[in-house]
């Protein structure tokens, strides 16, 4: 599994990676904290999955959501980030975003991949 992840933090690529990988799940995660590297990536590679922060330097999930729609529109999205409001989370889960995390809510991480992932499935093999 190719998972592209959007973050500025090596310390929480760490975590996200230890976590995944302790549940099993076999991938490569290219990190991108860039609109430019994120576009160049999705030129490039078919990921399986984007997970992103929805704050870094010059760039935001809204935005990458929305390169992700015009590039690779059936690739799962998941916002993985620290708080944010009530209302910014259904507004991202009512604009299209399958999932949404706080990292302090780590040990959802795991399976919230599993089961978008599996639901994509579905979706285009049916």
């Amino acid at each position: 599994m190719q998972i592209i992840y959007i973050e500025d933090s090596s310390d929480d690529v760490g975590l996200a990676e230890l976590a995944l990988k302790k549940a099993g799940l076999n991938f490569i995660m290219f990190v991108v904290d860039t609109e430019k590297e994120f576009s160049k990536v999705l030129d490039t590679i078919f990921p399986d999955l984007i997970l992103s922060d929805h704050s870094l330097p010059g760039f935001n999930s809204s935005e990458g959501y929305k390169i992700t729609m015009l590039k690779r529109p059936d690739t799962p999205f998941i916002l993985f980030t620290g708080t944010v409001s009530e209302e910014f989370a259904v507004n991202c889960l009512l604009a299209g975003i399958d999932d949404y995390i706080l990292k302090s809510n780590l040990i959802r991480l795991p399976s919230s991949v599993e089961r978008v992932l599996a639901k994509n499935f579905n979706h285009v093999h049916t």
